[in-house]
């Protein structure tokens, strides 16, 4: 592709074609943006759990302001996720998205990942938090409410978030229209010429942008770029989806918990939890997996709904005049919320490959930025086998199969180096440079998992001391924390 863009055709009203319209128009206010959806295909619904960096590039990226989009959304803080994983004698572990193990502190003689082996409870702030059932914010006495840092995630109701960015794209000049997207017009270079839309309609632009979900219209079925499974890694191809009225208090963070035949999810809205069980059809029929979910679940009967995926992603997200964003050009299970993450990740990188080139990307830059998006699809997919290769909480024949079979590919030696020496400084050089979780995600689901360790040493009297210390400081430093129930009144009160 070396001319220049000047409009865009983005195919899916789904959350994935709405950022996609939203990000360009706000950077690229010149370019003619057209946004094609059809209303006989309904976004998949359910609620939709975020990473950290999700929040930072609405609100710092897209300069979306906290109060605009709250006031519209109501999102829930997220402060990490509970993994009701690893040995059946521990409860549970956070992984926290305030760092348990990066960060030293003058109060330890010791890195925290040293303790964290030992005792990995409450081991940063949003641990305490999460157990608390507390919020990310501390009231302070006299009626005020601050946010304690702005490290979080979101839980958000996909339909609202549907609705905020359709009045925002429309707001910055976006053009949106129902019409139906049949079949794609590839010239003699394989680029697509035009789509071939409901009514014999004819649809030109310079780029195209696939966001039609599963299907991969464009990048898929008319391009037929080549998937990449991952399914000889990762077992789970089947979910049950289903939600219910809320009759508890809101959880601040996404739980995981073991299943017979894989996990299952809790994300908690303001007004309903979003309950989903993830398994493998090889190890669980259908009707086993509705029976099992709803002997855990018996209120989230409310339009249950069946999904088959695969894992995996394309060979290229990016081929000559054609960009995949979302489940169009990968998708792997939500066990750590990267759906949401990889759609504004890929955006983002598109937003600087065409800002680097003024609308007009080479090849050279095009294949930069594929390799770029293709390695964090693939990190991602290690970085899931380390839940399944290791989680021993359930010994049933699918976890057992997780456990012998579970291909750990470019992990294989920061693991052989963490069952060796534990935590240590040298783990650091093993994790890519570009990494979604960084050290922090991969000790928390080593230590959290209770990965053995062959040279493990003690704690010494003192270091218990100082870990107890340590943590009841970051405990009175949160004697303010408030529940979500209660920001929310607050919060309502300001808007």
């Amino acid at each position: 592709m070396n001319f220049h863009i000047k409009k865009v055709a983005i195919v899916g009203g789904s959350s994935a074609g709405l950022l996609s319209a939203v990000t360009l128009k706000y950077f690229f206010p010149k370019l003619h943006i057209l946004l094609l959806y059809s209303k006989k295909h309904a976004p998949i619904g359910v609620g939709e759990s975020t990473t950290a960096w999700f929040p930072q590039f609405l609100h710092e990226h897209l300069n979306i302001s906290r109060e605009e989009f709250y006031k519209s959304i109501w999102p829930v803080w997220k402060l990490g996720i509970r993994f009701e994983w690893g040995v059946p004698h521990i409860s549970h572990f956070n992984y926290t998205f305030d760092g348990q193990f990066r960060y030293e502190s003058q109060l330890l003689s010791k890195i925290p990942g040293f303790y964290c082996m030992h005792d990995m409870r409450q081991a940063s702030r949003y641990s305490i938090l999460m157990d608390k059932h507390h919020a990310p914010l501390l009231h302070d006495g006299k009626g005020n409410i601050k946010i304690l840092s702005d490290g979080f995630g979101y839980h958000i109701d996909v339909y609202e978030f549907i609705n905020y960015l359709t009045a925002k794209a429309l707001s910055l000049g976006v053009d949106i229209q129902d019409l139906e997207v049949l079949d794609a017009k590839l010239d003699e270079y394989g680029n697509v010429q035009h789509l071939c839309c409901a009514d014999d309609l004819k649809v030109n632009a310079d780029l195209f942008i696939d966001c039609s979900g599963f299907k991969s219209q464009l990048l898929g079925k008319a391009l037929q770029e080549k998937f990449i499974s991952f399914g000889y890694r990762l077992f789970c191809d089947s979910a049950i989806v289903g939600n219910w009225k809320r009759r508890s208090p809101i959880f601040p963070f996404t739980t995981a918990t073991t299943m017979n035949s894989g996990w299952r999810w809790r994300i908690d809205l303001r007004d309903r939890v979003s309950f989903g069980y993830v398994y493998s059809s090889s190890f669980c029929s259908q009707d086993e997996a509705i029976q099992e979910y709803l002997s855990l679940t018996p209120y989230a009967t409310e339009d249950l709904r069946k999904i088959s995926f695969r894992s995996g992603r394309y060979k290229r997200f990016w081929v000559n005049n054609v960009i995949a964003i979302g489940n169009a050009s990968g998708f792997v299970e939500p066990l750590e919320s990267t759906g949401q993450h990889m759609i504004v990740e890929t955006i983002w990188r598109v937003v600087l490959a065409l800002q680097d080139s003024n609308l007009c990307p080479t090849p050279k830059l095009i294949d930069a930025t594929n390799r770029y998006v293709v390695d964090l699809w693939d990190e991602i997919c290690d970085f899931l086998t380390l839940h399944f290769k290791f989680n021993r909480r359930l010994d049933t024949p699918f976890w057992k199969y997780c456990q012998e079979e579970t291909d750990l590919g470019s992990l294989q030696n920061l693991v052989e180096l963490y069952q060796d020496s534990g935590v240590c400084h040298a783990i650091a050089h093993l994790i890519p440079k570009s990494s979604i979780f960084e050290i922090d995600g991969y000790l928390t689901l080593l230590c959290g998992q209770q990965v053995l360790v062959k040279n493990l040493q003690p704690m010494a009297d003192a270091e218990i001391t100082e870990w107890l210390k340590y943590r009841q400081i970051l405990h009175n430093n949160l004697e303010n924390s408030v529940s979500p129930q209660e920001a929310f009144y607050f919060l309502e009160s300001l808007y």
